[in-house]
């Protein structure tokens, strides 16, 4: 007899493609509350620069909390403890990260839609920014990509889940677009794969949001 109570695999599949989708706009709503620019409000944009920058720490703050609690129900294994091993994949992964990066930043374009984005939040609240691409995207990315995508899709396949990891990632940073940067996509699919590696080798979801740290960081430094 089969049990009742065990959820088909397709509906199952289903939900987590729903859920997934209404967990990466949860996961956008609080940035994207800081995108206004002062074409677009007028007037109220100086009270838009007021509350904004509050109104998105609060939704960060709800944003987080639904990420986690989802990932901890989410994640199939126990989470293994820092140890030699993971820090060697740590260096190696922010090496990895480095050499993608600058190997293809030559051949992208000066411009394109996740830039400027980042470019108007910075206009609106360069603090805001600065914690957004230090702390948040690394978590929440993370998390999301990572920690409850890996998880729900072809877990028992690794190799397939890391790699719908970083194209999803990938394109989630550079979407389809008329005058869409393809090089720009590949380095983010690639960064994705590698975080996806870098998680599945080490089982513990903080090992990637410190390769995703230190790839934000080092941008940011060595931008300057």
């Amino acid at each position: 007899m089969t049990n009742k109570n065990i959820q088909p695999q397709p509906f199952t599949s289903l939900f987590h493609i729903i859920a997934f989708i209404m967990l990466f706009i949860v996961e956008q709503i609080p940035l994207s509350i800081l995108t206004f620019t002062k074409s677009m409000l007028g007037k109220n944009y100086e009270a838009y620069l007021k509350i904004a920058p509050i109104i998105s720490l609060i939704l960060m703050a709800v944003a987080g909390a639904i990420l986690y609690l989802v990932f901890k129900r989410a994640q199939k294994f126990e989470t293994k403890s820092f140890s030699t091993k993971t820090w060697i994949t740590i260096i190696i992964g922010i090496l990895a990260a480095l050499a993608i990066n600058y190997g293809l930043l030559p051949f992208m374009h000066a411009q394109n839609s996740n830039v400027d984005a980042l470019t108007t939040l910075g206009q609106n609240s360069k603090i805001l920014l600065v914690f957004s691409v230090l702390v948040i995207s690394p978590i929440f990315e993370e998390i999301l990509f990572r920690g409850i995508m890996m998880n729900w899709f072809f877990s028992n396949r690794p190799i397939i889940s890391m790699l719908i990891s970083g194209v999803v990632f990938g394109f989630a940073h550079a979407p389809f677009s008329h005058n869409m940067d393809w090089i720009y996509a590949l380095s983010k699919i690639l960064l994705g794969i590698l975080l996806a590696v870098v998680y599945y080798r080490t089982k513990n979801i903080k090992a990637d949001i410190t390769v995703h740290f230190l790839n934000n960081f080092l941008s940011i430094v060595l931008a300057i």
